[in-house]
């Protein structure tokens, strides 16, 4: 593999319980979280980076952000995290002393930043002022390197009537400093348990399916898909381009209950 290439996985929305044995829509999502951990642990060059866009739990419990400290641990790889609408950010930090929360990493030529779109008492998306600040003072401070921004909520509809309401609310301030800055490579999401691309603001978009269950895409009302778990690579070249693919565990190792008729 190329030495230059920066490997990174993301992964998102686990939805670990309090127990062990928690189920969410009749999967057991502590154990999905294992078995994707296992095949990434079983890369013959593993990643440089493990992203986690948000909703690490699925109440906000102590004892789920233990369990899932507990699983990147065994896998003894760099990780960063980023909350998600369904996690306790204060609880995230107070826990997870081995990964603390990093707004803004350097890989090789490449930078990543990370948004928080979560706010209190809220599903939907929101970028707060002092994020965009933020943003615009990286890519106006260094307009060269190509950078990857990483967020819970995506900015634009993905096609799922009952889920773009939950997009990010103001949007379009993300999107006029994007326009500014052409070093923007991609933007990087969770939340709608599905995959999806599009061309926004001058740059690519991607969502990363779920480690736990997946939302069935273009639907008006809340589904849930029989599509596996899955994870995405994301490769970083040199030259600032860069390629990526979602992956899912083999078919038949879960079992979704589809009576769940929300979350």
């Amino acid at each position: 593999m190329d030495a230059d290439t920066q490997h990174l996985i993301q992964i998102t929305d686990p939805h670990i319980g309090p127990r062990r044995d928690y189920r969410l829509a009749g999967v057991e999502t502590l154990e999905t979280l294992r078995l994707v951990l296992a095949e990434i642990g079983g890369f013959t060059a593993p990643p440089d980076l493990i992203c986690v866009t948000g909703d690490i739990a699925a109440e906000g419990a102590t004892e789920a952000y233990r369990l899932f400290t507990q699983q990147m641990q065994f896998l003894e790889l760099p990780y960063q995290w980023l909350p998600g609408n369904h996690d306790d950010a204060r609880v995230i930090q107070e826990g997870f002393t081995a990964a603390p929360y990093w707004p803004l990493l350097e890989l090789g030529a490449w930078r990543v930043i990370s948004l928080n779109t979560a706010q209190p008492d809220a599903v939907g998306g929101h970028l707060a002022d002092d994020e965009l600040d933020f943003l615009a003072h990286c890519l106006t401070r260094d307009p060269l390197s190509p950078t990857l921004l990483f967020m819970h909520h995506p900015p634009i509809p993905v096609g799922c009537a009952w889920l773009d309401t939950q997009r990010i609310d103001n949007a379009e301030r993300l999107e006029a400093i994007l326009r500014q800055h052409a070093n923007v490579r991609g933007i990087f999401t969770g939340h709608v348990h599905q995959e999806f691309h599009a061309h926004w603001a001058g740059t690519e978009l991607y969502t990363t399916p779920a480690t736990c269950f997946q939302f069935r895409a273009a639907s008006r009302d809340f589904a849930l898909s029989e599509q596996p778990p899955g994870y995405r690579r994301i490769n970083l070249h040199a030259d600032g381009t860069l390629t990526t693919e979602v992956v899912f565990l083999a078919q038949g190792l879960t079992r979704v209950d589809k009576q769940l008729a929300g979350y």
